[in-house]
């Protein structure tokens, strides 16, 4: 158990003693950011929280609730979720979902700086919390550029040696769920080489495990543009592989390349 100006946590089954003394310093470092900005402490309801009010908007930060989140605490608010209130509703702040996740109570420090004075960085300001911006805040923020989208499916003009389309689909499906490397060149002509695994999936069929709750809503089959889900393993995401234009592929000790492969 450990107290702090934002409650006590009880703390006795937490085994992780380096991500109990990670939050810790998070909680401590609230607390100084406390004493020297704009949040006040408030304990209406029994709850203990930090509030400011910024362009007229209450924000209010949990970090109690932060903390619990961090040591797998049964606590209020979903995984990789900032516990944050604009105007008494819930906003959606989440994390980068690319590893490494940071600590909720670091979230929730990180948010004391940005609103900590009256004077802030809008471009700083998650998007869900732009309702609190004014409207020259808004108009300051610069525009965001679209990426410039490439037509699926066009044959490449790089003048490269590719595996046969072919000769890849079978090699992978002879090797089920094993891990592979490859080299294939994306839509805008560059080489990416990947280390993946197929990731079992049918488009239109709706049969999505728990553990693949964060596979991302396809509104096509990639298979109709050349391309293949996979998992990539060093980045523990899904990506799309153009199995129409590798330069490389290795799985099951079979190498297959062509002379446009590049190391």
């Amino acid at each position: 158990m450990f107290k702090t100006q934002f409650g006590t946590i009880e703390c006795n089954g937490v085994s992780d003693t380096k991500r109990l003394h990670a939050v810790q310093r998070a909680l401590q470092w609230c607390e100084t950011i406390l004493r020297g900005s704009a949040w006040e402490l408030n304990s209406d309801g029994g709850q203990i929280s930090i509030q400011r009010t910024v362009n007229g908007n209450m924000v209010e930060l949990l970090p109690l609730e932060a903390a619990k989140l961090d040591l797998g605490l049964a606590a209020s608010f979903p995984m990789h979720h900032l516990p944050v209130f604009l105007n008494g509703e819930h906003v959606c702040v989440r994390s980068r979902r690319s590893p490494p996740r940071p600590l909720h109570t670091d979230m929730v420090a990180s948010m004391m700086m940005l609103f900590g004075f009256e004077e802030f960085s809008p471009e700083a300001v998650p998007k869900t919390l732009h309702g609190l911006l004014t409207e020259a805040q808004l108009a300051s923020l610069p525009q965001r550029r679209r990426r410039s989208r490439t037509q699926p499916g066009q044959p490449s003009t790089s003048g490269r040696a590719f595996l046969s389309e072919a000769q890849v689909l079978e090699h992978l499906a002879q090797n089920g769920n094993r891990i592979f490397e490859g080299q294939f060149e994306r839509r805008d002509g560059t080489l990416r080489s990947i280390r993946a695994r197929v990731v079992d999936w049918e488009f239109g069929v709706e049969d999505i495990q728990e553990s693949e709750a964060q596979r991302p809503p396809l509104l096509y089959n990639p298979r109709d543009y050349h391309l293949t889900l996979v998992t990539d393993m060093d980045l523990g995401q899904y990506r799309l592989v153009a199995t129409d234009r590798m330069t490389s592929l290795t799985v099951d000790g079979q190498y297959l390349e062509t002379e446009s492969a590049e190391w």
